[in-house]
C-alpha cells in the first residue's frame, strides 16, 4: 500500500575533498591528517518514483547519472526478515534487475554494477527499516550528478546542454563515455557519492517524521557513521575514512576511527539466485544484519564505539589565501603504494617512527600556521595584513612536509613526492603568488595541491605557465607525466548539506 503523503523530493550535496598533508599516516589513530572540502560536489536527487510491477512484495528504484553515456540502474528492493517473524529485525535486500524489471540480473548476465550505489541503497534502507520506516512502500528515482572537476574533460564533452535537451543547466558536462570509462581526478567522487545519497535518503524518508537530518550534531554523526559503514563495504575495505568525514564535515583536522567499530558491518549480505531471479538465500552474513548495522550507526555497542576525532575548527583559511588543485594526466596505483609504504615502516619500526613523529609536527604546524593568519587576518591577534613574515612561514612548513616526504619516499622506495612532481612544484612556486605546494593524500603522479594568494592574476599567471609546460625529467617507462590542468575548485568549509535553489538543475531532474 502506498503511503498516504508521500515524501517531498530532497536534494543534497557533499564536497570533494584534498588530504593536505598526513597521508599515510592518517592511517593510525596516532596521527593526524589535515583535510580541506572541497567546492566540487556531487549532487543527488531523491523522488518519488513510479510505481510497478516487479517480482513480488518490494521498491523498485531508478539511478540515474543522465551525464554520462547508458549510466542507469534498476533495483528491486525487499525485506527478509529473521528469525521467522516480523519486527524490527530484518535487512533490505538490494538486486540489480533488468530494463523489463522481471529478472534479477546474476553476474554471469550482469549488465555494469554500481557498487557505492547498490551498497548505500543496502545499508540505508536496512537501517531506516530497523527504525521502523516504512521504506518498501514508496518507489525511488534517484538521480546524480557531478560537478565538473570530479572527472577529466575530454575534447568532445561539453558543458553546454546537449541537443537532446536544450533547457539543461550547463553547471554540468555531459560525457560522451559511460560512466567506467571517465577519467576521475581524484577528488574524492566515491565518499561525496555515499554521502550525499545516504543523506538524501534518510532525509527523504525522515521527513514522513518531521525529522530534519542535518540540523542537529546527532543526526550528522548519524549520517557519517552509516557513510563511512557503507563507504567501506562498498570498497571492500576499512579505509581511514577522512575522505567520508571531509564530505559530511568539510574541512577538518582528522582522527580516524577503529577500525575494528566497522568489523560487524564490513560487508553487505549477499544472495544466491536462480537463473530466472525468482528466488533464493541469504548468505550466512545475513543473520542479524539490520540489528549489526543498527547498534553500529546509532553508536549503541559498548565494545566498539565510534571514536573518529573530527575537528572542524581546528582548519582554518585567510582570506587571503587560496587552494588549488592540478590534475596531472599520469594516474598512481595507491593501494600498492600504500601497502609497499607500511611494509617499510613495519620493516623499519625505529626510524620510521622519527619520521612519522616529525611530519605529525609539521601537519600541526601547518594548522596552527594557516589558523593564525586567519586571527591575524581577523584582527583577532597582531595588525595589518597576512603577507609578507605570515607567507613566509607558512612557506618554510611546506617546505618542511615536502622534505620528508621526500625522505619517505627514498626510504620505502615508493614515490610518493617523485623527482617530476618536485620539478612541477619548484616550477609552480616561482610564479608570483605562489606561496607553496604539495602532493597531496597518497602522493604519486596524479595531482599537486598549491597555496596561492587568493587573486585571479596570480591563477591566470599559474594557469599560462602550466599550459606550455613540459617536464625535463626523465624517469623511464610509465613515470612521465603529461598535461597538467589547474582545476577550477577551490577550499569548501561546509560538508554536506540540503539544496534550496534548484535553478541549476533545471533539465536534469
Amino acid at each position: 500500500m502506498p503511503t498516504p503523503n508521500p515524501p517531498k523530493p530532497i536534494t543534497t550535496s557533499a564536497p570533494g575533498k584534498v588530504l593536505l598533508a598526513g597521508g599515510y599516516l592518517i592511517l593510525d589513530r596516532k596521527y593526524q591528517g589535515l583535510v580541506f572540502g572541497l567546492d566540487a560536489r556531487i549532487h543527488v536527487h531523491v523522488r518519488t518514483g513510479t510505481r510497478e510491477e516487479g517480482l513480488g512484495e518490494g521498491m523498485a528504484v531508478l539511478v540515474r547519472s543522465p551525464q554520462f553515456v547508458d549510466a542507469e540502474w534498476r533495483y528491486w528492493c525487499e525485506r527478509e526478515e529473521e528469525g521467522g517473524g516480523e519486527g524490527k529485525g530484518g535487512w533490505v535486500r538490494v538486486r540489480q534487475v533488468d530494463e523489463r524489471k522481471d529478472r534479477i540480473l546474476t553476474p554471469p548476465q550482469s549488465a555494469p554494477r554500481n557498487p557505492f550505489v547498490e551498497t548505500t541503497l543496502t545499508y540505508a534502507l536496512t537501517y531506516l527499516t530497523h527504525l521502523s520506516i516504512p521504506v518498501l512502500s514508496t518507489p525511488l528515482s534517484i538521480t546524480i550528478l557531478a560537478d565538473n572537476d570530479y572527472y577529466s574533460q575530454p575534447p568532445s564533452s561539453s558543458s553546454s546542454p546537449s541537443p537532446e535537451s536544450k533547457s539543461q543547466s550547463s553547471a554540468f558536462t555531459t560525457f560522451p563515455t559511460p560512466l567506467p570509462q571517465a577519467h576521475k581526478t581524484g577528488l574524492g567522487s566515491s565518499a561525496a557519492l555515499v554521502t550525499a545519497l545516504t543523506s538524501s535518503l534518510l532525509s527523504f524518508f525522515l521527513s514522513l517524521h518531521n525529522t530534519p537530518l542535518l540540523t542537529t550534531p546527532t543526526h550528522t554523526s548519524l549520517l557519517h557513521n552509516l557513510a563511512q559503514a557503507s563507504h567501506s563495504a562498498a570498497q571492500g575495505k576499512v579505509g581511514s575514512g577522512f575522505d567520508v568525514a571531509a564530505a559530511v564535515y568539510g574541512s577538518c583536522l582528522y582522527r580516524r576511527f577503529s577500525p575494528s567499530i566497522l568489523s560487524p558491518v564490513s560487508e553487505a549480505p549477499t544472495t544466491t539466485n536462480s537463473s530466472s531471479g525468482g528466488g533464493g538465500g541469504a548468505s550466512a552474513e545475513a543473520s542479524g544484519f539490520g540489528e549489526r548495522i543498527h547498534l553500529c550507526v546509532s553508536d549503541l555497542s559498548p565494545s566498539r564505539k565510534w571514536d573518529a576525532e573530527i575537528l572542524q575548527q581546528a582548519v582554518q583559511m585567510p582570506q587571503s589565501l587560496r587552494l588549488l588543485m592540478c590534475d596531472v594526466d599520469c594516474g598512481s596505483q595507491t593501494p600498492g603504494m600504500v601497502k609497499k609504504v607500511l611494509k617499510w615502516r613495519e620493516e623499519n619500526a625505529a626510524e620510521a617512527e622519527v619520521l612519522w613523529a616529525a611530519l605529525q609536527r609539521g601537519t600541526e604546524e601547518l594548522g596552527e600556521t594557516l589558523r593564525g593568519l586567519k586571527a591575524r587576518e581577523d584582527g583577532v591577534v597582531g595588525t595589518g595584513g597576512v603577507e609578507g613574515e605570515g607567507f613566509e612561514a607558512l612557506r618554510e612548513t611546506l617546505l618542511t612536509i615536502r622534505s620528508l616526504v621526500r625522505e619517505m619516499s627514498c626510504k620505502s622506495g615508493v614515490p610518493i613526492e617523485p623527482p617530476v612532481q618536485t620539478e612541477l612544484i619548484d616550477k609552480c612556486c616561482k610564479v608570483e603568488g605562489v606561496v607553496g605546494g604539495v602532493v597531496p593524500g597518497a602522493g604519486g603522479y596524479d595531482a599537486v595541491a598549491l597555496l596561492v594568494r587568493n587573486d585571479e592574476e596570480v591563477v591566470e599567471r599559474l594557469r599560462g605557465m602550466l599550459e606550455g609546460w613540459k617536464s625535463t625529467v626523465e624517469e623511464g617507462e610509465g613515470a612521465n607525466i603529461g598535461k597538467v590542468r589547474l582545476l577550477g575548485v577551490r577550499q569548501e568549509v561546509e560538508g554536506v548539506r540540503v539544496e534550496e535553489d534548484l535553478k541549476k538543475y533545471e533539465g536534469w531532474f
